[in-house]
């Protein structure tokens, strides 16, 4: 959980403490609350409220996990040169920009991908978790294509999700809308003519 879910945490309880405090004020001492001592007042609510905390301190760790990670937009930074049109392409370079990838975005148009940045050639395990749309996803090495995964289906944060292995060293993996595959004759073996705005030696 991080600063700012604490912090709301801490602000809904407050509020639950003190509309308690208040309505137990009205409703056990309504014509004498001179005579009702803060300690007692205190304890009572106290007894009310720990079953509550104890819920919600079982409760929102389970709530913020279902809650899917927000999409990252990263620059245009290449593009995939095909005979029937021009594929721009997002590059993920950092291991941060790697690992949120393409997650939590709604839609990913036809002309649009990922460029994924290896560095050093070696072999890739990736999943489709948080992913919500279907993607093909191409492993490359050294601007050949190395093998592929079509239409691997999206899956949600609170399903088991199944690992697609580049199975050979790979520097490069590009993630496309599902069916680019066979609509552009990307196979196992063909060379890719990645134009990039910075020099990355495919």
């Amino acid at each position: 959980m991080g600063t700012g879910d604490a912090t709301t945490a801490i602000v809904i309880c407050f509020l639950i403490f003190k509309l308690m405090k208040e309505n137990y004020v009205v409703s056990q001492c309504p014509s004498q609350v001179g005579k009702c001592s803060a300690d007692e007042i205190y304890l009572k609510i106290l007894n009310c409220i720990g079953p509550v905390a104890g819920i919600l301190v079982a409760v929102v760790p389970v709530a913020l996990a279902l809650i899917p990670p927000p999409a990252q937009q990263l620059p245009i930074e290449a593009k995939l040169a095909m005979p029937a049109q021009k594929i721009e392409l997002e590059v993920a370079r950092t291991p941060e920009q790697v690992a949120a990838g393409l997650r939590s975005r709604s839609f990913l148009p036809l002309d649009r991908g990922m460029l994924f940045v290896v560095n050093q050639p070696k072999p890739v395990k990736l999943w489709m978790k948080d992913v919500l749309v279907p993607l093909d996803i191409i492993f490359i090495r050294n601007g050949t294509v190395a093998s592929l995964v079509k239409n691997a289906p999206p899956c949600p944060r609170w399903k088991s999700c199944p690992i697609y292995d580049s199975v050979q060293p790979v520097n490069y993996v590009l993630e496309l809308p599902a069916g680019s595959a066979n609509r552009l004759g990307i196979q196992p073996g063909r060379k890719l003519d990645v134009e990039l705005t910075e020099q990355i030696l495919l």
